[in-house]
């Protein structure tokens, strides 16, 4: 991951006794796989909260990178404090595996829990041993998963991987009754899990998760069909109240903003909107970016091309420029290529000892001598 991509947690509220780290959007923008920076800061921050008793996870996740979730999981469980993960509004796909590796995971009544078969993203080509080699490492991830779900259930890791390959979506209370939580607690102090149907996404409590609103559990849509207002947002807590409607910014104009989450509470919808553009113009400028650096790429330099499609991403300018100097170098080498095959030939020819024919003292052989000066050149 890049040093400037934006950083997906946030450690909070610590005191002498406890700290709260706060998961809430997509765990990791890329994969850590090969990654070695971002894991170390995030080891660092958790080394920095120093001798804490008590570390409290809050999850309101759509999932993410499955090695990111996986080392946050192992460092949180490695850990001498207790760990606890609540789950304030979803935890689906790898934000369930940070919760399988807390001490104890509590849910509001309200909250949502899924898993579902794992996932690969796949670009460019692949032939058939490469595809294999993929589908081996779905198969071992699988397996791990699968062996941590059944850790945490207690149950048999037949029933669990039906319930992962079948994806499954579950109430608090029907997560605990599957042994993914230990304990639900009652959020009526606190705001209640709010799910938007947003262009055709599922948000929760304004978190874009990246799930179509059509692959939301059957429950969140029934509330959503017998929600009064039609306006695509739900309250998923069993009293089904209708939304409240956004307070007119008239009456916030006076609160202190001075983060994001200030920002998202006095206008969420805005925010909303704002996260969804900012989303959709970024898969488009790397789409572009793929299409233009495929449309510079030459012949014989597929590899370089793909390396700055996908393994070590840069923008189409930078490529060009690359690309240009590479193709200088290439040249170079073939100039430098043929002046050393026609010196090796001079030599090989014996023509350096070949006497100049003079008459009264003038060279009469300038075409051998240019011959055997372009023998000499370095």
């Amino acid at each position: 991951m890049p040093a400037k991509a934006k950083k997906f947690w946030q450690f909070r509220n610590q005191t002498e006794e406890s700290a709260e780290l706060l998961l809430y959007g997509d765990i990791s923008d890329t994969s850590w796989w090969g990654d070695e920076v971002t894991p170390k800061q995030f080891a660092d921050e958790l080394n920095a909260l120093g001798g804490i008793n008590e570390i409290t996870v809050r999850i309101n996740s759509g999932g993410g990178d499955v090695f990111a979730a996986t080392a946050i999981g192992n460092m949180l469980e490695q850990h001498k404090a207790s760990v606890t993960a609540k789950i304030d509004g979803l935890c689906a796909s790898a934000a369930t595996i940070v919760a399988c590796h807390c001490s104890k995971v509590v849910a509001a009544n309200d909250s949502t829990y899924m898993i579902h078969p794992v996932k690969m993203g796949l670009f460019g080509y692949a032939d058939a041993v490469t595809l294999q080699q993929y589908l081996d490492a779905l198969g071992a991830i699988r397996d791990n998963i699968i062996s941590l779900y059944a850790k945490k259930t207690g149950r048999d890791k037949d029933e669990v991987a039906q319930q992962m390959d079948n994806t499954s979506w579950f109430t608090g209370a029907e997560a605990k009754e599957n042994g993914f939580v230990d304990e639900l607690i009652d959020d009526t102090e606190d705001e209640e899990t709010v799910i938007e149907n947003r262009g055709g996404l599922l948000f929760v409590n304004s978190i874009g998760t990246h799930i179509p609103f059509t692959d939301a559990p059957k429950f969140v849509q029934d509330n959503l069909a017998a929600a009064p207002a039609a306006d695509c947002v739900v309250n998923t807590n069993p009293v089904n109240k209708a939304p409240e409607k956004p307070k007119n910014p008239k009456e916030v104009k006076n609160m202190e903003i001075k983060t994001v989450d200030d920002l998202r509470g006095a206008y969420p919808e805005l925010v909303g909107a704002i996260e969804a553009a900012a989303a959709e113009t970024a898969a488009a400028n790397e789409r572009q970016r793929i299409r233009d650096i495929e449309e510079m790429c030459l012949s014989g330099s597929e590899d370089f091309a793909n390396e700055a499609k996908f393994e070590k991403p840069i923008s189409a300018a930078d490529y060009a420029m690359q690309a240009v100097k590479n193709a200088k170098q290439t040249e170079s080498a073939k100039k430098q290529a043929y002046l050393d095959g026609v010196k090796k030939d001079v030599a090989e020819s014996g023509m350096e000892n070949v006497a100049h024919e003079t008459t009264g003292g003038t060279q009469q052989d300038e075409f051998l001598d240019a011959i055997k000066a372009m023998g000499q050149k370095q």
